[in-house]
């Protein structure tokens, strides 16, 4: 898969979809794998166009962090899904301002001769262009749509970025697998933290989130591993908060792996979250939190060897 920024050149006719994917969970892969499908049936190239940066962040840039994924995990979750090319669109004021037809005449530049959408795909300025509006200048622009139906989950709950956030916020992780059809994967930059982790017995590695929405504060099984080595993967439990037992403010994620002795600071970490084990918590004193950390652990390994 290629990856492209802005309005590259591409030389064959394509079958195209455009949206923010954040998350790449199953109501995307099913809009992408339509894409490949079609691209393939009539040997064309497959292109995903997404934005950068993404339009929430544009239009609201002191909004509180609420990304799924990073850009390195978008371009990973997309290359499985046997995509050409992968294009990374600049969202500013010129691609915001533009008419729902300007910015189909943006997407022209790409030869469609498919675009696949999903069913509440909306486009132009104060989005104003929606799946109608695409069937009408379909025959003038010389391309046939496909809108892709929603995937639909138990209780006839509809897969969708939104949904996943607000589960992701209350602790209702499984769920979150199962509309993202994998773990969630986080990354980060290893850096020093306070040392109260070796003070306690159990040594972590700390990142900040940075833009990644907050999950439930609380307890997580993890599996990790790092950019030098993806195939090497440590097992651990990660604390997502800001230490209260502490009275600390900042938020951040302390990952203790149980196969890993050296902390390798500087270093990019990607942490997969297994399962959730508890809320985060305040305790009387120090003596009370390590008890609760050896439950913790004791509990995960046990989830762990139950999983294997």
């Amino acid at each position: 898969m290629k990856v492209l920024n802005g309005y590259s050149k591409i030389r064959q006719n394509t079958v195209l979809t455009i949206g923010n994917f954040d998350g790449i969970h199953k109501g995307h892969q099913k809009i992408i794998k339509q894409v490949v499908e079609l691209s393939k049936k009539d040997n064309l190239k497959s292109v995903v166009i997404t934005f950068t940066p993404h339009p929430n962040d544009f239009f609201k840039k002191n909004s509180k962090p609420f990304k799924l994924l990073s850009d390195t995990t978008k371009i990973e979750e997309i290359k499985k899904l046997g995509v050409d090319y992968l294009i990374f669109m600049k969202f500013n004021k010129n691609l915001n301002k533009l008419s729902p037809e300007g910015f189909i005449k943006k997407l022209i530049i790409f030869k469609p001769k498919f675009i696949v959408v999903g069913y509440n795909f909306y486009f132009g300025y104060r989005r104003k262009g929606n799946i109608d509006f695409l069937k009408k200048l379909a025959k003038k622009y010389s391309y046939k749509l496909k809108v892709v139906k929603p995937v639909v989950g138990r209780n006839k709950t509809v897969f969708n970025s939104t949904f996943i956030r607000k589960k992701l916020e209350t602790g209702k992780y499984d769920i979150v697998k199962e509309m993202l059809g994998r773990n969630w994967l986080l990354e980060g930059k290893i850096i020093k933290g306070s040392g109260r982790g070796i003070k306690l017995g159990y040594r972590t590695a700390n990142f900040v989130l940075n833009d990644y929405i907050v999950p439930m504060k609380g307890v997580y099984i993890t599996k990790s591993y790092f950019d030098t080595n993806k195939k090497k993967k440590y097992f651990g439990l990660a604390n997502i908060g800001n230490r209260p037992t502490f009275n600390e403010k900042k938020i951040f994620f302390e990952n203790h792996f149980f196969n890993l002795k050296n902390i390798l600071y500087g270093k990019k970490i990607f942490v997969e979250l297994l399962g959730f084990l508890r809320k985060e918590k305040k305790f009387a004193n120090i003596k009370a939190l390590k008890k609760q950390i050896e439950k913790d652990i004791l509990l995960a390994k046990r989830i762990l060897s139950k999983n294997k």
